[in-house]
């Protein structure tokens, strides 16, 4: 999965530092919705052999795509942060009210994204309990097969998954289970979204003295930001909803 990530007008790319940052940030994204949909489809192709041969295991297989869904779920969180901006100004020729109006509205928005990211990085502990949760799961399906061996697992779902099982035990191993790289996406995206709030602060001028007539190019970067957040927030969103359904479909 990948993601196009576009910077806007020269002019405005120029001011805006966060271009490599946030390109591998939207690469790992990509590589986290890959992952997860691959192990879904896995399962959704494997439902009806373990259902038939296996069907003790149906819980724990529910259990660990919910724990799944939650971190993903969290992940889309944070990049709603960002992707979630919509905003629009009279243009660059207005009175000095209508501007000032401009700003009070930008500003109250910015203060309103400020508060989610914190109220998410207060929730970044839980979501490693939820990683942990996937990697108690995964030892237990494991512990139910014939090999009893780390990503054994995946032999529970017949033959066409079996082939694949390394790479899909790799791949649960990777992102949620041991080494959390799902816990690195969400700080980094969560820090990537605090500091395009702090940019879009600094191009409207210096703490306390704000210019209101540097709305305009300060909506846009923020604007510009959104936009390359945007597909990701879908992404993940639509992949919350097939790890839930995929979850549903297995359960006892």
């Amino acid at each position: 999965m990948t993601f196009t990530v576009l910077f806007g007008e020269p002019q405005v790319r120029k001011t805006m530092p966060l271009v490599k940052e946030i390109a591998e940030s939207i690469k790992l994204l990509g590589d986290v919705v890959k992952s997860t949909r691959d192990i879904v489809e896995a399962v959704n192709d494997g439902r009806a052999f373990l259902k038939r041969f296996y069907p003790e295991a149906q819980k724990d297989i529910s259990n660990l795509l919910g724990q799944m869904q939650l971190a993903i779920e969290g992940l889309a969180n944070v990049t709603k942060v960002i992707s979630g901006f919509r905003f629009t100004v009279a243009g660059t020729s207005v009175n000095r009210t209508t501007a000032e109006r401009d700003l009070a509205r930008l500003n109250k928005y910015l203060i309103e994204q400020r508060a989610k990211a914190a109220t998410l990085r207060g929730r970044i502990r839980k979501l490693k309990a939820d990683c942990d949760r996937v990697a108690k799961l995964r030892d237990r399906l494991d512990a139910r097969t014939k090999a009893h061996t780390w990503g054994s697992m995946f032999e529970l779902f017949g033959s066409k998954v079996r082939k694949r099982s390394q790479e899909l035990a790799s791949a649960l191993s990777s992102f949620y289970a041991d080494d959390q790289r799902m816990l690195q996406a969400l700080t980094d995206n969560l820090d990537l979204a605090e500091a395009a709030l702090a940019e879009v602060e600094n191009a409207l001028g210096p703490p306390a003295i704000a210019n209101p007539y540097n709305v305009p190019i300060a909506a846009q970067i923020l604007g510009i930001y959104a936009e390359i957040f945007r597909d990701p927030h879908r992404q993940l969103d639509s992949l919350a909803d097939e790890l839930n359904n995929a979850r549903i479909a297995i359960a006892p």
